[in-house]
């Protein structure tokens, strides 16, 4: 009986062996496939994004232009803003690792570059550049080019006399994938004729040499391809003997393991299975239904003596721990996004205000109005200290009011007898809160729009309560008689998301709109329209609470 059963075993372990042995180099072959398609599609997806940033840079299209322009100054700071905006570029995200732009009329190139990329190879990479439009090329995609000692992918795109380009070291894309733990596997890069750019692990030839990929099939397994970037890069894996011993001896110490236990410890194992897996695995899973259902504070419990569920529960409540931690990072992330939005609306406003101010100081200067000046001066620092007094805020209807009233009797001085205003305002309503500068930057933009030198102007500051989408808020109705707003501003603030035109003007409108937006998170509480025959109308619905409201100090902390 135990010579039939050592036969037994000797052919178990025989059909075992070639068994694991076929299925050992099957899955080598797999494994290869599955991280060449992972390290091509990193490599991919580096290339693309760099092909993305070129875009972004194309897109500053009028600074391009200014490269070409006569004027030397114009082309001067066009190149320091290029310059700035490339170097961002590279500092942000170092995909690529040099940017360049030329213009070849006026002998002009701009480069950024990573820190890795050498001097040497940034000064022939200009030139390569600065050549390109003089050779006669054109845009035809990535392409490989030798510069030193080193192979880089580059992509040149070329308008009129203008080349905007990015160049990547082969060995620096071989690089974006980590391969410490698959050190048994290699990659090789090459181009659409199968000629090696570049290679990542134990090959033995010098980097700069061309060689095709069929001679170096000769001595390694390179039978996996990817083709990257419509066939014009090839990535190769190879792989040697040491992948398949290892799955090989792995699979054989375990089938040699139940073979020699089976007997012995089948019943020990039916215990431990019971107190290692089944129970630990009922409670984690409990655990993991209370988190799914929102109790994220839970925490997974260490449940038995295994070592991996040990291991799991730890690495679970890590992962937990993570995502919290990244979901009040991205919700502060958004906080500071909002707040530099605010900042951005508010830097916008104060110099569309203070512009007006020395306009009329300067006017009444001219007409030696000292005077006038002095009380002009007197309104003026009323309204800078209310400006500056908080951040971007609320306040009571009254204080704004208040101010409004100051800022009519400044402007009366430039504009003697040209407005009349008048004011309704229940007494009840006096104490609702409504963002700082709101109604005054609409009168600010009657002033700039409504009226001119020998012509009056009526308006009407109405406050009511009504109702809007089924909720009560504060109606603030500004209402005058001038000539009203034209077609194209009508249409552009009725638009979501439509912003400032690029000449400046429309700010005080737009930023309007765009604080309502923020601070309550709502559209559409901000109208305008025209009067028939004539006059304009402004309408602004106030919630009872700010959503995003921060407080003075916060504001006064960040410089808001």
């Amino acid at each position: 009986m135990m010579g039939i059963q050592m036969a037994a075993v000797s052919v178990l372990l025989i059909l075992f062996a070639v068994s694991v042995y076929s299925a050992a180099w099957k899955e080598t072959d797999i494994a290869a496939g599955n991280f060449l398609h992972i390290y091509a599609t990193q490599i991919e997806n580096r290339i693309q994004k760099v092909d993305t940033q070129l875009t972004t840079i194309i897109n500053e299209d009028a600074d391009l232009q200014l490269l070409e322009s006569e004027d030397e100054a114009k082309r001067h700071y066009a190149s320091v803003r290029l310059a700035q905006s490339i170097s961002d570029i590279i500092k942000i995200d170092q995909s690529a690792d040099i940017f360049v732009i030329t213009e070849a009329d006026h002998d002009i190139c701009i480069d950024a570059k990573a820190d890795n990329l050498l001097y040497s190879d940034k000064n022939s990479l200009r030139k390569m550049f600065m050549d390109y439009v003089e050779l006669g090329q054109q845009t035809d995609g990535w392409k490989f080019q030798k510069v030193g000692e080193n192979f880089y992918l580059y992509r040149a795109i070329v308008r009129n006399r203008r080349v905007t380009a990015a160049a990547i070291s082969v060995d620096s894309l071989l690089t974006t994938v980590s391969l410490k733990d698959v050190d048994t596997y290699g990659f090789v890069l090459a181009d659409a004729k199968d000629m090696v750019k570049g290679y990542a692990g134990s090959l033995l030839f010098d980097k700069g040499t061309d060689i095709s990929v069929d001679a170096l099939r000769a001595g390694h397994n390179l039978e996996n391809r990817e083709d990257l970037l419509d066939g014009r890069v090839r990535l190769y894996s190879y792989g040697n003997l040491t992948n398949v011993f290892r799955h090989l001896y792995k699979n054989a110490l375990f089938i040699l393991a139940v073979i020699a236990l089976l007997c012995i410890f089948d019943l020990y194992f039916m215990g431990t299975e019971r107190k290692q897996i089944i129970q630990p695995m009922k409670g984690m899973i409990g655990d993991m239904e209370r988190i799914r259902g929102g109790d994220y504070e839970l925490r997974v419990e260490e449940r038995g003596d295994s070592r991996e569920f040990s291991l799991l529960s730890r690495t679970f409540n890590e992962m937990m721990d993570e995502i919290v931690n990244l979901k009040i990072r991205f919700y502060e992330k958004q906080l500071a996004l909002s707040d530099a939005e605010q900042k951005y609306i508010r830097l916008q406003i104060r110099p569309h205000f203070f512009l007006n101010a020395m306009t009329t100081i300067a006017g009444m200067s001219a007409k030696k109005k000292n005077a006038e000046i002095g009380k002009y001066i007197n309104a003026l620092s009323k309204n800078i200290r209310y400006m500056f007094s908080s951040g971007l805020h609320t306040v009571s209807v009254k204080e704004e009011l208040h101010h409004v009233e100051n800022y009519f009797e400044m402007q009366e001085m430039r504009y003697a007898g040209c407005i009349f205003y008048f004011i309704e305002m229940p007494e009840e309503l006096a104490d609702w809160q409504i963002p700082q500068m709101l109604i005054h930057t609409l009168i600010e933009n009657e002033y700039k729009y409504g009226i001119s030198q020998g012509h009056s102007l009526m308006v009407l500051i109405k406050i009511s309560a009504a109702l809007y989408d089924g909720e009560e808020m504060l109606l603030i109705e500004i209402e005058d008689d001038g000539k009203g707003y034209p077609e194209e501003v009508l249409t552009a603030i009725d638009q979501d998301g439509t912003q400032q035109k690029a000449d400046g003007t429309r700010v005080g409108l737009w930023s309007v709109k765009r604080l309502l937006e923020l601070m309550y998170d709502r559209k559409n509480l901000f109208r305008i329209s025209n009067i028939v025959p004539h006059g304009a109308l402004n309408q602004i619905y106030i919630p009872r609470e700010a959503v995003n409201q921060r407080s003075k100090e916060y504001m006064d902390e960040q410089g808001i």
